[in-house]
């Protein structure tokens, strides 16, 4: 059986276990929660988004397979085997090309669903809550429209595992995730205040979609659906936050739980520990997360400049200005934030750096950005950094390094903080279901 599955069926019975998901193509993240799981001896789940890795490269340059590769290639570094992680396809539909009509948009979307499954993926989540080029924009998304897009791209998926088992005959089926009333990747704009998802919405929409899975005779691939997402009252925004209330999801909780599909959580990024842990408790067995490690690599990196710049004060020429180069990144480019960051000029400064919405993370991929924080890592490896210093910038790691669990070395520092991070949601999920 699929780990998830096993995982799934945990929950179902009444342990608060579940796993977290990783949704970032970000080297220092996903090497911090493989190294994490080492440690901890866990199965970790790392997926990619629709926008993130396509079968045209997406905004990282990646493809799913390029993708896969990427992951085995830190895995390798880190020492971990490849059956402690898994892979996933986070909102794969017609995201990337909704511009264009349906007869256009869906065939990409198909193509990208194929790809991830030959590239070794098995967690599938299937999104096709968006409107594509000829939708009527003025009326609401039919949920029958959007089951037969689901049911269509399952199908595809399902084509594709019976090529990939071909070549991999142990090869597990894929599971499938299904619905998506949530904002768009990497958070929206314009959201208020998130609510929770009615019941009856809920239910129309599950009955939806087996009937179009039942309609392209993949029934079977039905029986593999392990999650649903729906709105469960949390959202992160410019600079405020949606807390997790447990009484206000509690009748979406109660139907869920009587069905045999966990609730997928998604934008449970900053919801503290306990939260987190009662979401899990609730029947969210699955619980996304992206933005919050990507903001915890963006407070390690800015904590090891103010370090730097006192370190390297007498050799100006030798600092990395990695906040400065990160900063003229964005004003010079700002099309990954000027829909999020409104205001003066200085609120927007403040934004693009410290905001929840962390649209930074876009910029740090760039050759400039990158080769920065390169140096910045270089200027503080082997013992460079004084311990009084960390004590005041990083704490945590300070008495860490102090104990002897943490080398004084910048990147193992620096993922140390990412994994403080990690560990919310380790706890949450009982180390996915492995305590």
């Amino acid at each position: 059986m699929h780990p998830i599955k096993q995982i799934v069926q945990r929950n179902k019975a009444g342990r608060p276990v579940g796993i977290y998901s990783c949704c970032s193509a970000n080297p220092y993240v996903v090497k911090a929660v493989l190294r994490k799981a080492k440690q901890t001896k866990t199965l970790c789940l790392i997926e990619s988004t629709s926008n993130q890795v396509n079968q045209l490269g997406g905004y990282t340059g990646m493809t799913p397979q390029d993708f896969a590769d990427f992951v085995a290639k830190l895995a390798a570094e880190e020492g971990l085997d490849r059956s402690r992680y898994m892979l996933g396809g986070d909102h794969l539909g017609p995201l990337p090309w909704c511009n264009l009509p349906e007869a256009e948009a869906m065939p990409h979307a198909a193509d990208l669903v194929r790809a991830c499954v030959l590239a070794g993926y098995t967690k599938i989540h299937l999104d096709t809550s968006m409107r594509v080029g000829d939708d009527d924009p003025n009326a609401p998304l039919d949920v029958a429209m959007c089951a037969r897009r689901g049911a269509l791209l399952c199908e595809a998926a399902e084509e594709a595992f019976a090529q990939y088992r071909a070549q991999h005959p142990e090869a597990e089926p894929p599971v499938y995730i299904l619905g998506s009333e949530v904002p768009i990747p990497g958070g929206a704009s314009d959201c208020e205040e998130m609510g929770v998802t009615a019941v009856e919405d809920c239910k129309q929409a599950l009955a939806a979609y087996r009937k179009a899975f039942d309609d392209r005779g993949i029934l079977d691939a039905f029986d593999r659906v392990v999650g649903f997402v729906v709105e469960m009252g949390v959202e992160f925004h410019e600079r405020t936050l949606d807390e997790y209330s447990h009484e206000a999801a509690a009748e979406l909780c109660d139907y869920m739980y009587g069905t045999n599909m966990a609730i997928e959580g998604h934008s449970t990024d900053y919801q503290t520990e306990k939260n987190l842990a009662q979401m899990c408790q609730d029947g969210c067995a699955i619980l996304k997360v992206g933005p919050a490690f990507t903001f915890a690599l963006r407070e390690g990196l800015f904590s090891l400049e103010g370090i730097e710049q006192r370190v390297y004060a007498d050799h100006p020429e030798r600092r990395s200005y990695f906040r400065k180069t990160l900063e003229d990144a964005m004003v010079e480019n700002p099309k990954h934030w000027e829909d999020y960051y409104k205001g003066s000029a200085n609120d927007q400064a403040i934004s693009r750096a410290y905001s929840f919405f962390d649209r930074s993370r876009y910029y740090l991929p760039e050759p400039a950005v990158a080769a920065a924080c390169e140096t910045l890592l270089a200027n503080l490896s082997d013992g460079v950094i004084p311990l009084c210093m960390l004590s005041q910038y990083l704490p945590t790691q300070y008495y860490r390094i102090r104990a002897g669990e943490l080398p004084n070395n910048a990147e193992d520092i620096l993922l140390d903080r990412i994994g403080d991070r990690i560990d919310d949601y380790l706890y949450a999920t009982r180390n996915n279901g492995e305590m």
